[in-house]
């Protein structure tokens, strides 16, 4: 009995797209302080390889990260925080850029309705 022969050597299907490398930012620099180290753009740390183990040994005894300046993405208010994540200033302003995201894809997904059926129209008054 033999085997089928696929396309691909893989016979469950294509491989995906995760065996690509990372690139991150250039020019970032190490988050320690005292630190001007410039990172590698292959490095996905925000420290270098001297302070990396002391990051993590701060995060394991849950001693305070240090705190950054952010501008918040709905209001622009600039506030103070630890959370890397972190990208609003307020729960309302998180709530309103949520509300405005949500309003702004219920307006997209409403043009493209109204294309369609002017699409629909245009193709059956030329078959018609």
């Amino acid at each position: 009995m033999s085997t089928p022969v696929t396309s691909s050597l893989n016979p469950w299907g294509p491989i995906s797209q995760s065996h690509r490398v990372r690139i991150y930012q250039h020019g970032r620099t190490c988050e320690h302080p005292d630190c001007t180290t410039v990172l590698s753009v292959y490095n996905p740390s925000t420290y270098c390889n001297a302070h990396a183990a002391l990051a993590a040994r701060m995060q394991r005894r849950g001693l305070a990260s240090p705190t950054r300046d952010v501008a918040c993405e709905h209001c622009g208010e600039v506030f103070q925080t630890a959370n890397r994540a972190r990208r609003y200033c307020s729960d309302r302003c998180r709530m309103a850029a949520f509300a405005r995201r949500k309003r702004a894809a219920e307006r997209a997904k409403a043009r493209h309705r109204e294309q369609e059926v002017l699409t629909e129209l245009v193709v059956g008054a030329r078959v018609g």
